[in-house]
């Protein structure tokens, strides 16, 4: 994507398992999450460039909304 979010990456705390980490990956894509005020104050996926919404947690596969 070339207007990639320039802000910082999302990380996450899991409210099913808990786990906490400091990145948010796409669930479409697997590519880095970051914040990105300039879009509009929201989170966006640094490759496809998708609107984040929701995640799928890593560890334990509890999908929840950011």
């Amino acid at each position: 994507m070339s207007d990639e979010p320039k802000g910082p990456v999302v990380g996450y705390t899991c409210p099913g398992c808990g786990f906490d980490t400091n990145k948010t990956y796409c669930d479409d894509c697997n590519a880095i999450v970051k914040w990105d005020s300039y879009i509009g104050g929201s989170a966006h996926c640094t490759d496809c460039g998708r609107e984040v919404y929701g995640i799928t947690c890593r560890k334990c596969g509890h999908k929840f909304s950011l």
